[in-house]
């Protein structure tokens, strides 16, 4: 071969080695990422499905105690069950297990979900309100889908004032029936108007 010939040949092998080694280089880290997540769902999976053995339990257990020792102790002690009889359940208590806890104070979470729920819808409204009175708002009154009537305005003005001392009104419930639930979760009597 001449040399004319040879350096072509060369040049293009130098231009094209880089190339054809990053790709086996990118071909491989994208078969290891495989291979990574891969082993990474069988590891999780594996933790799902463990599996506790006394050996495992042991581990856990102070020096010198065995099983038999835990075992001995914790029968010596009477169950739950076994310490509340069906005649000593009180009566709100139901013989399933379910007990509501908050039975007494029932109501006064009840007033107050209502009052949040009052205070969150006309928090909305207000919202409304204010967003056609906004000229950057796609509901304004004067824009280009509004009504363009000043009779309009004032009504929306009106309603807006009159939600605003609603929404004060509601927020003060709040205030209350949260006060109320924390003086019945204190054991404090509760207010008179509860």
């Amino acid at each position: 071969m001449t040399l004319r010939r040879t350096v072509p040949v060369l040049a293009l092998l130098v231009l094209a080695l880089p190339g054809w080694l990053a790709a086996q280089g990118l071909g491989d880290v994208a078969a290891a990422a495989r291979a990574k997540r891969a082993k990474q769902a069988e590891a999780k999976k594996a933790d799902e499905t463990k599996v506790f053995t006394n050996d495992d339990l042991d581990k856990g257990r102070p020096a010198g105690e065995t099983q038999a020792d835990s075992e001995g102790s914790s029968r010596a002690r009477p169950t739950r069950s076994e310490e509340v009889s069906s005649e000593d359940r009180p009566p709100s208590e139901e013989p399933s297990g379910v007990v509501d806890r908050f039975a007494d104070q029932r109501p006064l979470l009840d007033a107050l979900t209502a009052a949040q729920s009052r205070v969150s819808t006309i928090e909305a409204r207000i919202q409304e309100l204010r967003s056609k009175l906004n000229p950057m708002s796609g509901s304004f009154i004067y824009g280009a889908y509004g009504s363009n009537s000043a009779n309009e305005e004032a009504a929306v003005r009106s309603e807006l004032q009159q939600a605003e001392t609603d929404l004060a009104g509601a927020r003060q419930e709040v205030a209350a029936a949260t006060e109320a639930v924390a003086r019945a979760r204190q054991g404090r009597p509760r207010p008179p108007e509860y």
